[in-house]
């Protein structure tokens, strides 16, 4: 049996493609010579593909059902409202979908500032419902749009006029906006824009001299009052982190990290395999940088995706995609352009959840294949919340005995690597989260504080800030909701507004116990204990409202020497046990 290359355990995220789009695409004519996707744009219920006819394909993402054509080209677009330009002309145009009233889509806006440019970037403030345009002389201007939402009367009297923002000295490359400030890359340069106070701010001193994205880093739910930061591509595979006023605080290099091999893309067109070799350090122009779900920045080149944890200076993975023209990206989904106009879907998530996704969906032959890559993430305790002995033995016994004898005897190998349930590794980690601990009120009961059956190391899944190791990689990462209802989890992400997201966060099982699990009889001898003492408790404490102050103080001192000794004994008991 041929040894297969096995991918190191500090590697526990993949990107994988789970469905492919050429059937969506060959229903739309988009797979032809004469007409092809040109630009494509995602949301959280629509994908939208622009073409080289000049027309607008409106999917639904849930089923890809086609719902609307519409004409001209597509870039950017929220729940309602649609925002496109046309290239050649420089037309900017916004329509309304008017999906809640159940109507027609309807033209609302038509912008000829930009007209006879190229219109390069865009991006949308949805809070004040504006646009800002960039084109290929560095003007950028801002669109106010006026929908149905904000009364018949105002939409059809009032007309906002274009603001024109500024024009930098070179074609605007990327555009972004957070907070009332407009973030702006172009070939030269990076500037920042307070719109609300009208001010303006060249970040860093260097020039460069090429295309370099720029974009915001949002604070975390759980940063406190730490403000958003900008991450600004420099050349050299390199990142300027600054400051939500400008201020460049430090450069991140990613040159030697980049030397490690690229990691398999998971897909059904082609098995995952893995070159163990090292490759000579990247040194890389950053064309774009999107802000891809809690903590991560992506990018990309003509070689392939990269993506990056830019506050701990690590690359979270790296993988060969070819030929990719743009990237849309909504949360951890990846809609990725190629220049020969197909489109691809990409997830990104935990290998552990990539590999139970397929099984679920009944891709045996690929989910097998996947454990033997990443069996060091696999034979993890943390996977076998997912992966459990007996999930792999289900999967080893649907392959083929007589065509796949190779891969059986690989799936073998990995399931008499993972340790038993009840060894002491996994009854130590288990032991945190099924631990029981209790406090006193003032009152005299006994408040219990069970972690026994918590739903937070399977269901919860937010990337943490705090400081990571050059060894230890992300533990945790938000995982792309499944399509169809058998797949929802119970408990939903606690850190986005999409619908049951889901999360993982994990105890730090490093931390070394001072406590070991007593045996039954010594559980339930605790347990009746401090049942017998919360009932004398209670009753002496009533007590104690009837008799003068002089006595309770006495009492309640001696009350608090019968604490102290519970205490000791409860703290006493395992020990006893262990001698």
């Amino acid at each position: 049996m041929a040894s297969v290359p096995v991918i190191p355990d500090s590697y526990n995220y993949v990107l994988a493609e789970f469905e492919c789009l050429d059937p969506l695409l060959s229903a739309l004519r988009l797979d032809s010579s004469r007409l092809k996707c040109t630009c494509v744009a995602v949301s959280k219920r629509w994908l939208a593909l622009g073409t080289s006819g000049g027309g607008l394909n409106l999917i639904q993402k849930d089923g890809w059902k086609q719902r609307l054509f519409l004409t001209h080209k597509v870039r950017v677009k929220n729940s309602y409202c649609i925002f496109f330009f046309n290239c050649s002309q420089g037309l900017v145009v916004v329509w309304e979908l008017n999906q809640e009233r159940r109507g027609k889509p309807e033209r609302i806006y038509v912008s000829s500032e930009h007209k006879g440019r190229k219109v390069t970037a865009l991006c949308w403030d949805t809070a004040a419902l504006r646009v800002f345009v960039g084109d290929h002389v560095g003007k950028v201007s801002a669109i106010k749009i006026n929908t149905s939402k904000q009364g018949k009367a105002a939409a059809t009297f009032v007309m906002f006029p274009v603001q024109i923002i500024t024009t930098v000295d070179s074609r605007v490359v990327q555009l972004d906006y957070l907070d009332g400030r407009l973030l702006i890359s172009s070939l030269t340069r990076t500037y920042l824009c307070d719109t609300e106070r009208q001010k303006f701010w060249k970040i860093g001193n260097k020039e460069r001299d090429g295309e370099f994205g720029a974009c915001f880093f949002p604070a975390g739910k759980n940063s406190g009052n730490q403000q958003p930061l900008i991450y600004c591509a420099r050349p050299g595979s390199r990142m300027w982190e600054v400051n939500f006023d400008g201020e460049v605080q430090s450069t991140h290099q990613f040159k030697q990290l980049l030397s490690s091999p690229p990691l398999p893309v998971v897909t059904l067109r082609l098995d995952p395999h893995y070159t163990s070799s090292s490759c000579s350090p990247q040194s890389l122009s950053f064309p774009k940088l999107l802000y891809l779900t809690e903590h991560c920045v992506m990018t990309w080149t003509e070689r392939g995706i990269y993506i990056f944890l830019p506050q701990s200076v690590q690359v979270l993975l790296w993988s060969e995609v070819k030929d990719i023209q743009d990237i849309a990206v909504y949360k951890s989904e990846l809609f990725c352009l190629h220049a020969n106009g197909k489109v691809v879907h990409l997830s990104l998530l935990l290998v552990d959840r990539c590999i139970e996704r397929l099984i679920r969906r009944g891709f045996w032959t690929l989910a097998a294949r996947v454990c033997c890559v990443f069996q060091n993430s696999v034979i993890s305790c943390r996977a076998r919340k997912n992966l459990p002995v007996d999930r792999l033995e289900h999967l080893k016994s649907q392959l083929d005995a007589s065509t796949q004898h190779d891969l059986i005897m690989q799936l073998e190998e990995l399931i008499s690597k993972l340790e038993p349930l009840d060894s002491a590794c996994s009854s130590r980690r288990s032991s945190i989260s099924s631990h029981e601990s209790f406090s006193i009120l003032d009152s005299g009961i006994y408040r219990v504080i069970s972690r026994r059956g918590s739903q937070s190391d399977e269901d919860s899944c937010s990337l943490h800030s705090q400081t990571f190791s050059e060894d230890e990689r992300l533990k945790e990462f938000p995982a792309h909701q499944e399509d169809e209802q058998g797949e929802l989890d119970s408990v939903s992400h606690a850190s986005v507004m999409v619908e049951a997201d889901r999360n993982e966060t994990f105890l730090p099982f490093s931390i070394p116990l001072s406590f070991r699990s007593p045996s039954p009889l010594v559980s339930l001898q605790a347990v009746k204990e401090s049942v017998s003492s919360f009932v004398r408790k209670t009753t002496e404490k009533i007590g104690t409202l009837h008799i003068s102050p002089d006595s309770r103080g006495r009492q309640e001192a001696k009350d608090g020497e019968h604490l102290q000794e519970l205490a000791v004994n409860l703290v006493a008991s395992p020990q006893e046990e262990k001698e």
